[in-house]
C-alpha cells in the first residue's frame, strides 16, 4: 500500500509495535514490482514472454505448435514423384509423408499472434491486407497482396522469408483473405 496510515485505526496509530509491524508486513508484500513484471511478462504483448505470449494466443485464437509438413526427402532417382535431396539436407523417404509439429519460439509466436489479431480487425480490402503484410513484415523486403481479378489473389513476397515466416505464410491460415477468393503465395527463393 502507498499510505499504510490512512488504513490503521486511529485507536492503534500510536502503538509502535503495531506499526513497526503492520510497516514490516507491507514492505514484504509490497505488489508494486509484481505487477511491473505482470505486465511486462503477460499484459503486453511486446513484451510478453512465454506464458504471457501462450494467453495472447488462446485470446486470438492461434496455438503455439504449428505442423510443418516436409516434401523433400532423400532419395534416388527411382523416386521419381518426390522431390530427391542429398545427405544431411532432407528425411529418409519412409512411404508416407513426413510431419514435424515445431513448436515456435517467442518472436515467432509473437509474430503469428500479430498476424492473426491483425486479419481478425482487417476488412480484407487490398489496400487493409498490403498493410498487414507490410506490418507483419517490416524491415524484411518487399511484401504485397495483387488481386489476379478471377477470385483470386496472391501474396508476393520479393525476399526470402525465414524458415518461421515461411511456416506462417503457408501452414498457419491466419493471413487474411476475403471471403469466396482463393489465395496464393509467391515467394522469391534463396538464390
Amino acid at each position: 500500500m502507498e499510505n499504510i496510515q490512512q488504513t490503521i485505526l486511529s485507536q492503534y496509530a500510536n502503538s509502535q509495535a503495531l506499526c513497526t509491524i503492520i510497516d514490516a508486513w507491507n514492505q514484504c508484500i509490497d505488489p508494486s514490482d509484481l505487477i511491473d513484471r505482470w505486465y511486462d511478462l503477460i499484459w503486453n504483448v511486446q513484451t510478453a514472454q512465454g506464458y504471457g505470449l501462450d494467453v495472447w494466443g488462446r485470446i486470438v485464437g492461434v496455438g503455439r505448435v504449428l505442423t510443418i509438413s516436409s516434401t523433400d526427402y532423400f532419395g534416388f532417382m527411382e523416386a521419381n514423384d518426390l522431390t530427391e535431396v542429398g545427405f544431411n539436407q532432407a528425411p529418409w523417404y519412409s512411404g508416407k509423408a513426413a510431419t514435424t509439429n515445431y513448436s515456435l519460439s517467442d518472436s515467432g509466436f509473437r509474430q503469428l499472434i500479430y498476424a492473426k489479431a491483425l486479419a481478425n480487425i482487417s476488412d480484407c480490402s487490398i489496400i487493409s491486407l498490403n498493410a498487414v503484410a507490410m506490418i507483419l513484415f517490416a524491415g524484411r523486403g518487399d511484401v504485397y497482396v495483387t488481386d489476379n481479378g478471377n477470385m483470386t489473389m496472391t501474396y508476393v513476397f520479393d525476399f526470402v522469408p525465414t524458415d518461421v515466416q515461411v511456416s506462417i505464410i503457408q501452414n498457419s491460415g491466419v493471413l487474411p483473405r476475403p471471403a469466396g477468393v482463393s489465395v496464393s503465395y509467391s515467394i522469391k527463393s534463396a538464390s
